[in-house]
């Protein structure tokens, strides 16, 4: 995460009810208030894959305040966890320090150790921070994504500010290094970061990508776009194309070689700008042709694993927040704001929605397979099917409103939906997922009365009626009998749905959880779909979410 860097839109630094039982029954359908609308399931065929591990979350510790955010991932039963942001940039695997830059006065600290509650005697120990976050990961069977340095320096102490005139290079810092060399049981040498060293130490004590215990992945930095503002003491001036991508492909070659089975996620660009330009490069115009910074990239990435012969990026990484000229949605609670976070999503995938923001202006109206544009995930995926075939989608960045709004849980679990439907294959929130925000994501992670979760087969769907309700349909790839259905009401007004089925006639309802104002947790509730006109009808209170489980 960072603070943004242009004079526009900005995002503040990390540092700074339901219906009653039998109610549905009880009245007739069409003498409800509010809207109509039809949701048309096609369940007949096998579906496409949903990744697990697209309900994911940052792990930030205590910097919301409030409960550490592993202790919430814990509670929303998250299936992957990343260990990024600004202070990954700068963060000295020998001794845990890290510079803060921009977001709070340019310091080097041990604001990582802190927010995860890590005890001073242990402060010293060389990769404490990330074995802390990864053992975390392990006790709750989630995946662990794990930043490493590209900047070129990180924080050489916990002495606080640095000064202009201590800027990099300088005894404030030390240099990272990423020649192959030193080996896990080599002493460890404070005057150098040696990343190799440190994936090899982490190799030798929890096993390769492919063991119980490994890391799942490693991520290229942080919002390189933007080093050379929210890092000014470690990047001195905007950095080139070229440069970065030199020094993303031998952090990638190092990776393969400490651990081949680990995946690779780059270039972790923090939104529509870097995308398109890399925050209009100095060297830009050299890569325009390329049509976009990230095409420009996959096809770095896709000559170098050809030369090889091993495949060197997995996965396309982007940070992705709304924006709305309305006023700033990160992590809002304003009621003013709710309508704008509820269509927010609506950018990831509609075509032919415009949000009211910047980033129109900022991204391709098309369907250009090299050009960054609206909606953004078929755009990315045409991207990286063109430029670089088998590279996977990861969003590790995200939010879309504060906890404390029935607004955000709601835009969260649509959010959610969508990258299911996408085909993203790894996806963390930034921000604790506390209030609506968890119970978005119990909302898909919660267990039904036969022990299952949403699907991880998506199956597509229509609505038809305004983008007020939107659904999401699974099954079970195991062969598991049954169908999940999330519908989601975002309007102020009760919502009368009906539902058809392709290939099932009425089925039966097993259970129903969901979230609305009056059912602040997502929680098992009465509600059952009544049987009508040759399917099923279902009525969501205002600004409510539900997950039907059928037989």
């Amino acid at each position: 995460m960072s603070a943004r860097r242009r004079a526009g839109p900005t995002r503040r630094s990390v540092l700074a009810g339901s219906l009653a039982a039998g109610f549905i029954g009880a009245l007739p359908a069409r003498a409800q208030s509010g809207g109509r609308w039809m949701v048309r399931i096609a369940d007949g065929g096998t579906g496409t894959p949903i990744s697990p591990l697209i309900y994911g979350s940052n792990e930030i510790g205590t910097m919301d305040g409030g409960e550490p955010s592993a202790q919430l991932d814990r509670a929303a039963g998250v299936t992957a966890r990343r260990l990024g942001g600004n202070l990954m940039t700068t963060y000295n695997w020998v001794n845990n320090a890290a510079n803060s830059g921009k977001d709070y006065h340019q310091a080097n600290g041990p604001f990582l150790l802190d927010a995860l509650g890590i005890d001073r005697p242990q402060w010293g120990k060389p990769a404490r921070l990330i074995e802390t976050m990864h053992e975390t990961s392990l006790a709750m069977g989630a995946k662990s994504l794990v930043t490493v340095p590209l900047a070129g320096y990180v924080a050489a102490d916990f002495d606080g500010p640095v000064p202009p005139e201590a800027s990099a290079p300088s005894p404030r810092f030390v240099p990272t290094r990423w020649d192959p060399g030193a080996k896990a049981g080599d002493p460890v040498v404070p005057a150098v970061a040696d990343i190799p060293q440190l994936l090899a130490r982490l190799v030798a004590r929890y096993g390769g990508a492919d063991s119980e215990r490994g890391i799942h992945a490693y991520a290229l930095d942080n919002e390189p776009g933007l080093w050379a503002e929210t890092h000014p003491r470690v990047v001195t001036a905007k950095p080139t194309i070229r440069a970065f991508l030199e020094r993303s492909l031998a952090a990638a070659r190092a990776i393969k070689r400490a651990d081949p089975a680990a995946r690779v996620f780059g270039p972790v660009s923090w939104g529509a700008s870097e995308m398109v330009s890399f925050q209009d490069a100095p060297d830009w115009n050299d890569y325009r042709q390329h049509g976009s910074f990230l095409a420009a990239y996959l096809d770095a990435f896709r000559t170098a694993s050809e030369q090889d012969g091993i495949r060197l990026l997995d996965a396309l990484d982007v940070h992705w927040y709304p924006y709305s000229n309305r006023g700033d949605l990160f992590r809002s609670e304003d009621p003013a704001l709710a309508e704008a976070l509820l269509q927010a999503p609506r950018s990831l995938t509609e075509a032919g929605f415009r949000e009211d923001s910047w980033v129109v202006r900022a991204l391709a109206d098309g369907g250009s397979d090299r050009e960054v544009g609206l909606p953004l995930l078929p755009s990315l995926r045409r991207i990286a099917d063109h430029v670089f075939p088998g590279t996977d989608l990861a969003v590790t960045e995200f939010n879309y409103g504060g906890a404390g709004q029935i607004a955000s849980g709601l835009a969260l679990a649509d959010v959610l939906g969508r990258f299911g439907q996408q085909g993203v294959s790894f996806a963390t929130h930034w921000g604790s997922l506390d209030g609506t925000l968890g119970d978005a994501y119990r909302l898909f992670r919660t267990t039904d009365a036969t022990g299952r979760r949403f699907g991880d087969r998506s199956h597509g769907l229509t609505v038809e009626g305004t983008p007020d309700v939107v659904a999401y349909a699974s099954t079970f790839e195991t062969g598991q009998p049954g169908l999940q259905l999330i519908v989601i009401n975002k309007s102020e007004a009760m919502a009368t749905v009906d539902l058809r089925f392709e290939a099932r006639e009425e089925p039966d309802c097993l259970s129903v959880h969901g979230f609305d104002a009056a059912n602040p947790g997502t929680t098992a509730l009465t509600e059952i779909p009544i049987h009508v006109d040759g399917g099923l009808q279902v009525l969501l209170p205002a600004r409510s979410a539900r997950r039907y489980s059928f037989a």
